[in-house]
């Protein structure tokens, strides 16, 4: 029956349909004489009439048929308990605010909302992990476009000697670090001028003074600084979206005079009059220091130059001294 809750409807059709015995969730005590044939539309209309009628009388429900009351079975102990147990395990659950809430139009509404709207976030998480996804496969093979131009890799995806020293770095920009190692940058300078260089790649602190520099560095700071351009435009003709002037900045040289002095023997106190960065800043600078020196010349070692590695390691003795690899600082 199309009949909603026992109101009138003048569309609503009878329809004799097969239903399976588990869907029946309970019989009335009330019965409607069914004519001999429901296949003529009028006869099931008649019977239509009947149900609609019968469930504006009863607006709480039909009542269920009671197999003690209405049907006299009083000698199954065992059913007549059972009887009782569900009359009161139905009692408590018309109590419950859970089943209220299911019969209440306005909280079903606005469940049946939540519902909708958790279909849609779910449909629009599918979505934006495809979108995601085929931005992620975009993106790689821009990168990897990137690395070929940087022979990195080869034109089959063979990792090539630039390659395998890159993967030993990971405190600094990787593909700048190697740049210099193999355009020779590195190989033309001493201890103290490599360790300040270095210096540039950690991502120190941005000064507020105007950074002085040695003659000696002016030079290497200018190959570090062309490297980096070329691999920034590099980057953004295959497609990346990369600002040209903000990867150049991202290495500053604000530390790069303060180092060179400490790897020629400077104090601590005569150094860290050279900036306005905190000393805390400089001694946090100086353990990535270290770090990135040891992993510049494994990854020397890796290529096979063993004077370059030789020439890192030598460096970073000049680095590891003095306050700023002591113990505690309060020594």
């Amino acid at each position: 029956s199309n009949s909603n809750n026992g109101s009138e409807d003048v569309d609503a059709e009878m329809v004799v349909l097969p239903v399976s015995l588990t869907l029946v969730t309970g019989i009335s005590s009330l019965r409607v004489a069914l004519p001999d044939d429901l296949r003529p539309p009028e006869k099931r209309q008649v019977l239509l009439c009947a149900l609609q009628d019968m469930a504006a009388r009863y607006p709480a429900g039909l009542p269920q048929l009671d197999p003690v009351e209405d049907m006299g079975i009083t000698q199954d102990k065992d059913l007549v308990q059972a009887v009782v147990t569900i009359n009161e395990l139905e009692q408590q659950l018309v109590k419950n605010p859970v089943f209220q809430a299911e019969r209440d139009k306005e909280r079903f509404a606005l469940y049946a909302k939540k519902a909708a709207l958790d279909e849609r976030a779910a449909e629009l998480r599918a979505q934006l992990k495809g979108t995601l996804l085929a931005s992620f496969r975009e993106e790689s093979k821009q990168r990897m476009q990137v690395l070929r131009k940087l022979r990195h890799v080869g034109a089959d995806g063979t990792v090539l000697l630039k390659g395998r020293a890159a993967c030993e770095i990971d405190t600094t920009d990787e593909l700048l670090a190697t740049e210099l190692m193999f355009n020779g940058c590195f190989h033309g300078l001493d201890k103290h001028q490599l360790l300040g260089l270095v210096s540039c790649l950690t991502q120190p602190d941005k000064s507020d003074e105007e950074v002085r520099l040695e003659k000696v560095l002016a030079d290497p700071l200018k190959q570090l600084q062309d490297a980096a351009l070329a691999i920034a435009s590099i980057s953004r003709e295959a497609g990346l979206d990369i600002d040209e002037e903000q990867y150049l900045n991202s290495f500053r040289p604000s530390l790069m005079d303060v180092f060179y002095n400490w790897s020629k023997g400077k104090s601590f106190a005569e150094v860290a009059g050279m900036t306005d960065i905190f000393e805390g800043s400089i001694i946090r600078v100086a353990r990535r220091l270290d770090e990135l020196m040891q992993q510049l010349a494994h990854a020397a070692q890796v290529v096979g130059d063993e004077t370059l590695a030789k020439r890192f390691m030598d460096s970073n003795e000049t680095l590891r001294r003095g306050i700023m690899f002591s113990a505690s600082l309060y020594l």
